[in-house]
């Protein structure tokens, strides 16, 4: 039934937006129409379904029941061993020794078909499919079909096929006689009406034969006494069309207390459609909305006289589409602001007749129906009026809010009186007309209100009807409040919503806050009442909290961003987002709602994509923000005391995967702010080379040196997540020093006049990389202990001996005035000849240490070293071979081979251990 309103209304809103004029009306009609084809449609379908079911169920004769088998005792068989003998000597057991039910059957003579072989279908033979089932053209074809052969078979067919042929006689016999001339016109007419009387006088008489025979005879008379007045008043002008409505009006009332008095629903159904008819059929085209719409208010009482003795379904639906579906007509093709006096009385009379009727109809059901309602009446009868209302206030302001809520008044005031006297009996119709009620009460607001407190309204009716169908274990009310909450963001959002010229005060702030309140009051209902939900609304909270948080960040932003300069719009929104989950936490915890504090996870995404948005405005628009700009310091340290307050409150939840991955990205984007600061400053203050080296060595160390000194204290949160705080969230940090490093190659180091090697920052600096490298090896840091230990001592080494030769050709460039590039590098005999030596110590070093602690593999390391340098000799400074340089090198390179030869000889290869 909720449908019908639902589609209905639809239909209108599309309705006036394809047709324009009166387009609401006939949207509304085929909205309605539509709706109820395909309930019936469906209600149709199922109950073939279930005739079916019950055609193909086999029901098993009683006679045939099986007979309760007759149990005999067994003697136990012989012991085998005294286990088996103790187990058989506690059981019993028993087999029945009855003949089967179709010996006993055959005993008693009764006669069984022989059993037969079962059927198998040939090879190759196609195997036959159940029959296509028909369509809905096909089944309303056979719907038609049936009820002809039913006229036509069932009851007195053949009284009734003889009325029909008698009827096309009768006209028969006017058209020869006015040919032939035999009768004046008037006379033949009279004939007619004398015969019509006859078969209803003779119908009378014979009311009490079987098949009906009465009722069609006076069926055949009443409607041959229509066509008569007809033709009297519009085809020959015998009378004046006032004469023949009257004397139509006499007919239905002659029609329908035969009807009643024979208890004759049919015979009613045809003196009513007459009368309806009537006034069109005599109509002189003066348009005279009155005449026609007393008439019908006559027929109509008729109709509400027979509803308080007969509960005539049909005719009450014939008698209201026949009334709405003719004053419809006339509203679209006749009506005029000037007859709304005239018109307004007939629409409120023929409502308020149907409200009885529909009423009436319920209350005089018998004992086995009680409570049956015509839910067609009930819903289609307010959607046709207040349609029709719409067409007749349309040029008022306030109208159709003043109508609307008269009709909510009415409906609830009869839930009220019906509740306190049929509240176990009539609980259907006293619910639908509770729905109507709340209908229009809630289709008042927007007529009576702008778009936000439209909104506003809505949703607080929503949240109160999800209270009521959560109290009272209804899902009808429920969903009419989820669908209400919709509508009512929906109204908000269709005219856009903005920040008005003061804050909070002017524009939509307080529409979306009262959409907050209401999603999170609905949030907080189904958390209460989880258990009294259906398995699809299980995550009905969830839901409705997140509805509710972005409808809230929607309204700070709206505000903040309208309110506040660009260079605060930063630190104010942070802030906001801080102070959003403070206010979060404290209602959790007030409430007593743990799943509400979740929301707090969405702090650090919140902020860090607002931050990302900001420091790409700056990067590629030029906008000098930075996190250290104004009141954003502030605003960011807010936001770390809070997400870490947030992270330590659920410390409890430590085994969630998502408390550990919040923990690290909120490490990362720390460090991410202090990059961010120190990319603004080294812009601000022009630092290139090895300032800006420096800078960003001091960035990425100091981080790291703090994590290398907390991860082993007992304090949250390190202690809670260690494998977080020493593996994942260093990661980048080493990897970033490694980039740093390599990078760093390429400056000299120069920052003064006056150069220091190894003293001076550039060289310090790397050598604490390579420093702090080995500490992190030691603590085990990133897993590296779990690497190879020649790849964790080859990584240390290999940084050692670039570093080693930076400080070497570092040296060179500001002592030899050799450039620092790496062409003019490679191609100096001094750079060659300084290179070759020093790897020559360095591989005397190596394979001295690899003598002391008797390690082959490396004393073979500093030997590839020595190969190395062989061949650069030969290879490279052959070249200048007559130069000092190329002298000292082979020179110094020989005699550094020869002491490496007397002092470290190669280590002996590791004896395996005997066997014991």
């Amino acid at each position: 039934m909720a449908l019908l309103i639902i589609f209905s209304l639809i239909g209108v809103g599309l309705g006036e937006v394809i047709f324009y004029q009166h387009g609401w009306l006939i949207g509304g009609i085929f909205g309605f129409l539509i709706t109820k084809i395909l309930q019936q449609g469906a209600q149709l379908n199922r109950l073939e379904s279930e005739v079916r079911n019950l055609q193909v169920s086999p029901v098993k004769p009683p006679e045939l029941q099986p007979v309760a088998p007759v149990e005999s005792p067994v003697p136990a068989a012989p012991a085998v061993s005294t286990e088996t003998t103790t187990s058989v000597a506690t059981a019993q057991t028993t087999v029945s020794a009855v003949p089967s039910l179709e010996e006993r059957l055959r005993a008693q003579g009764v006669e069984l078909p022989e059993p037969q072989a079962p059927i198998t279908p040939p090879l190759g033979a196609s195997v036959q499919r159940p029959p296509r089932q028909p369509n809905a053209v096909e089944k309303a074809a056979e719907k038609f079909q049936s009820y002809l052969k039913n006229f036509f078979t069932q009851g007195n067919p053949i009284v009734r096929i003889g009325m029909v042929v008698m009827l096309f006689g009768l006209s028969f016999l006017v058209k020869y006689a006015a040919n032939q001339g035999m009768f004046p016109l008037e006379l033949r007419m009279a004939i007619v009406a004398l015969i019509a009387f006859a078969l209803i006088v003779v119908g009378w008489k014979t009311r009490a034969r079987e098949g009906g025979y009465g009722l069609v005879l006076q069926g055949g008379g009443i409607a041959a006494i229509y066509l008569t007045l007809f033709a009297a008043a519009k085809m020959y002008a015998f009378m004046p069309a006032g004469v023949a409505l009257v004397l139509m009006l006499l007919v239905v009332a002659l029609g329908v207390l035969l009807a009643v008095l024979q208890n004759a629903q049919v015979l009613a159904l045809m003196a009513t459609a007459g009368g309806f008819l009537a006034p069109i059929l005599t109509s002189d085209g003066s348009g005279n909305h009155i005449g026609l719409f007393s008439f019908y208010l006559l027929l109509n009482l008729g109709i509400l006289a027979i509803a308080w003795f007969k509960t005539w379904r049909l005719l009450n639906w014939v008698g209201f589409v026949f009334t709405f579906v003719i004053t419809s007509l006339w509203g679209v093709l006749k009506y005029e602001p000037q007859f709304y006096a005239s018109t307004q009385p007939f629409l409120l009379a023929f409502f308020a007749l149907y409200l009885c009727v529909s009423i009436l109809f319920s209350l005089k059901q018998p004992p086995n129906l009680r409570g049956l309602v015509d839910g067609s009446l009930i819903f289609g009868l307010p959607i046709v009026g207040f349609g029709l209302q719409t067409a007749l206030l349309k040029h008022t302001e306030y109208g159709l809010a003043i109508s609307a809520l008269l009709l909510a008044v009415i409906y609830i005031a009869l839930a009220r009186g019906l509740w306190a006297k049929y509240q176990q009996t009539h609980r259907v119709l006293i619910e639908s007309f509770i729905a109507l009620g709340v209908t229009f009460a809630t289709l008042t607001i927007p007529l009576a209100l702008d778009a936000q407190w439209t909104s506003a309204t809505w949703a607080l009716e929503a949240a109160g009807l999800i209270w009521v169908g959560l109290r009272q274990q209804r899902l009808l009310p429920r969903c009419a409040g989820y669908l209400l909450y919709i509508a009512a963001a929906m109204s908000l959002l269709v005219d856009g919503v903005s920040a008005g010229a003061q804050p909070i005060i002017r524009g939509d702030f307080i529409g979306i806050l009262i959409l907050i309140l209401a999603a999170m009051a609905i949030a907080f209902l189904a958390y209460r009442f989880n258990a009294l939900l259906l398995r699809g609304e299980k995550n009905l909270s969830q839901i409705a909290q997140i509805i509710g948080w972005l409808w809230w960040l929607h309204a700070g932003y709206m505000e903040l961003m309208a309110h506040l300069p660009g260079e605060q719009q930063f630190a104010a929104l942070i802030s906001f987002f801080a102070l959003s989950v403070i206010a979060v936490s404290w209602l959790s915890k007030t409430l007593a709602w743990p799943s509400f504090a979740t929301l707090g996870f969405w702090l650090l995404p919140l902020t860090s994509l607002w931050a990302l948005r900001n420091f790409g405005e700056g990067l590629f628009i030029g906008y000098n923000l930075h996190p250290s700009q104004g009141w954003a310091l502030l605003a960011l340290g807010l936001f770390f005391a809070v997400q870490y307050r947030f992270l330590w409150a659920r410390r409890e939840l430590s085994a969630c995967g998502l408390l550990s991955v919040w923990h690290v990205l909120t490490a990362w984007f720390l460090f991410t702010l202090i990059y961010w600061e120190a990319s603004y400053w080294q812009g601000v203050m022009q630092w290139q080379g090895t300032s800006s080296a420096v800078l960003w060595f001091v960035c990425l160390v100091v981080p790291l040196i703090a994590l290398l000194n907390l991860t082993n204290k007992t304090i949250w949160p390190f202690a809670a997540y260690p494998a977080d705080y020493k593996n994942l969230i260093p990661a980048p940090l080493l990897l970033l020093l490694f980039g740093w490093f390599l990078l760093a190659c390429r400056s000299t180091g120069i920052t003064t006049q006056m150069y220091l090697p190894l003293l001076n920052p550039l060289d310090l600096a790397q050598a604490a990389v390579v420093v702090i490298v080995a500490y992190a090896i030691k603590r085990d840091f990133v897993n590296l202990q779990s690497a190879p230990a020649q790849w964790r001592y080859g990584l240390l080494g290999g940084l050692g001996f670039v570093w080693i030769n930076l400080v070497l050709l570092r040296a060179i460039h500001h002592y030899a005035q050799v450039d620092y590039t790496p062409t003019v590098m490679w191609n100096s005999a001094i750079v060659q000849m300084s290179l070759s030596i020093l790897w020559a110590i360095c591989a005397l070093v190596v394979m001295n240490l690899s003598r002391r602690w008797q390690i082959r593999n490396l004393w073979l390391l500093g030997a590839a070293l020595l190969g190395v340098i062989v061949a650069k000799l030969f290879l490279k400074d052959l070249s200048g071979a007559g130069t000092l340089a190329g002298v000292v090198s082979f020179m110094a390179v020989g005699a550094l081979m020869l002491l490496i030869g007397y002092l470290s000889p190669i280590p002996a290869k590791a004896q395996p251990n005997d066997a014991q």
